[in-house]
């Protein structure tokens, strides 16, 4: 189904498909976010015409949008908006809805116009994190734990790598649609951040229908082609990992005196080519009365100890002190926004940052006492794979 924007909004652009429109925008100078939410058919698309996208620190009063928040960049935490100027919702074989923001001035219209082709240039961090440097970190961090420092904290790394020739960033959004029906798909780009490919497994925090939900989500295998989630089997160090981080969000839980809430797991789920434990917490924000539930919990449990780590400063000044890098939007979260009523937020995992002709790639590894370098390197690996088989179809 061609896709025609109207005069009133664009003038004479027109686009033959969602997908050439957005690809359009990605080109633009404006904030964009494309997403998929696990197991939906639909894709999503969104504009905001504003020169600079904004912080909104409470999500009740931030209005419909996209929020986008690096890792631990402020806090308390400053999730900045792409607001909803240009709205899009389609099927990924066919259009099914066009909802273009009627309220943009001629201005604006210009601004948009103008921007069209422009393309975004990011600057190529030239950091070293080699294997040999990773490995060395977590037998510090795992030092640092006996010691009693902390209990718990996450390394990550990135690897750059040139892309392919012929690589296009809405092929690959597509394939990753494809690949994954259980993760968050997206695309963002705005002039801060820069441009951005993921698809993560993990919900900070979702609301819908006054229910507010969050999940622990911990712990890493690699899963055979013909292995069954009743057949995965669970180390000690694994299955306390992921208590960790169950216990972190009961901790955030007794902080506000919140005792009414649902706990269902954990359990074994499917990401892509690997398995983690899952529990879910649920709470009626009804039957609580805390109907700014949403806001609380999003400061209190970012950064989630499964990016960062326990207690969390400890384990934060530990990161900062040998990671030697801007994780930037890796580890931060980010998610469509009372969209109708719903709010599902994401850990931003298994992503890459797209810089000209290289793609960065993201991943870590939580570190435990019984954590060995060799394999907590070879998870990162595996990690970086749920990308790198899309970018590099392999």
């Amino acid at each position: 189904m061609a896709l025609q924007t109207t005069k009133t909004h664009l003038n004479t652009l027109t686009f033959e498909t969602p997908s050439a429109l957005w690809s359009a925008l990605m080109d633009s100078a404006y904030p964009v976010a494309i997403w998929r939410l696990p197991n939906d058919p639909y894709v999503h698309g969104i504009s905001d015409l504003r020169p600079q996208i904004q912080k909104h620190q409470k999500l009740e009063d931030a209005g419909t949008g996209f929020y986008i928040n690096p890792f631990l960049k402020h806090h308390p935490s400053e999730p900045q908006l792409i607001k909803g100027d240009l709205m899009i919702k389609w099927h990924q074989k066919k259009c099914v809805q066009n909802s273009l923001d009627p309220l943009l001035n001629d201005r604006e219209i210009s601004d948009f116009q103008k921007s069209m082709g422009n393309t975004h240039r990011a600057l190529h961090q030239k950091i070293e994190n080699s294997a040999h440097g990773f490995r060395s970190d977590v037998v510090e961090a795992v030092q640092c734990i006996k010691k009693g420092v902390f209990d718990k904290v996450v390394l990550s790394r990135f690897d750059d790598q040139a892309l392919p020739t012929d690589f296009e960033l809405m092929n690959a959004f597509e394939m990753a649609c494809d690949t994954y029906p259980n993760a968050f798909i997206y695309l963002v780009s705005t002039p801060n951040f820069g441009c951005w490919l993921g698809a993560t497994p993990e919900t900070l925090l979702e609301i819908k229908d006054h229910q507010f939900k969050t999940v622990s989500l911990a712990s890493t295998q690699k899963l055979r082609a013909d292995q069954t989630m009743n057949e995965v089997a669970w180390t000690q160090k694994e299955i306390e990992e992921q208590a960790m981080v169950s216990r972190y969000i009961i901790d955030c839980f007794k902080k506000i005196r919140l005792r009414e809430y649902l706990e269902n797991g954990p359990k074994t789920v499917k990401a892509g080519r690997m398995a983690h434990l899952k529990t879910i917490y649920q709470v009626d924000m009804e039957a609580v009365n805390m109907p700014e539930l949403g806001s609380t919990m999003l400061e209190l449990l970012n950064p989630t100890s499964a990016v960062c780590g326990m207690p969390l400063q400890p384990a934060l000044d530990f990161i900062k002190k040998y990671e030697k890098y801007d994780r930037e939007l890796y580890a931060g979260f980010l998610g469509p926004i009372n969209i109708s009523g719903y709010t599902h937020l994401f850990v931003n995992l298994r992503c890459m940052k797209i810089m000209g002709n290289t793609g960065r790639f993201y991943a870590g590894a939580g570190i435990t006492e019984d954590s060995n370098p060799e394999k907590e390197f070879e998870e990162t690996q595996l990690k970086m794979q749920t990308l790198k088989r899309i970018v590099f179809q392999s």
